[in-house]
């Protein structure tokens, strides 16, 4: 019996740390990545580079060609009548 339990504890000891040098630090890369891209620098940066785009377009006489307008009405017709249906 005692190498029974010798032979579970050294099999999860090596499915573990097989984990982690596998799947866990691939996992814990991309999250060190996620984290320090979005920094308060970067947000910052990110909300300037969002409002100066918007005031730009909001100077120009059309924003959106015809194309445009027509796909966005036809979405805003479907969900409009969507939400009237779901009462």
């Amino acid at each position: 019996m005692r190498i029974y339990v010798y032979k579970i504890l050294v099999l999860f000891v090596a499915i573990f740390f097989l984990y982690q040098f596998t799947i866990g630090h691939t996992i814990y890369k991309f999250q060190n990545k996620f984290y320090s891209s979005m920094n308060k620098k970067t947000v910052d940066e990110f909300k300037d580079k969002i409002r100066t785009e918007i005031n730009t377009s909001l100077k120009k006489d059309k924003i959106l060609n015809k194309e445009d307008a027509l796909m966005l009405n036809q979405l805003f017709n479907k969900l409009s009548s969507e939400i009237r249906n779901a009462k």
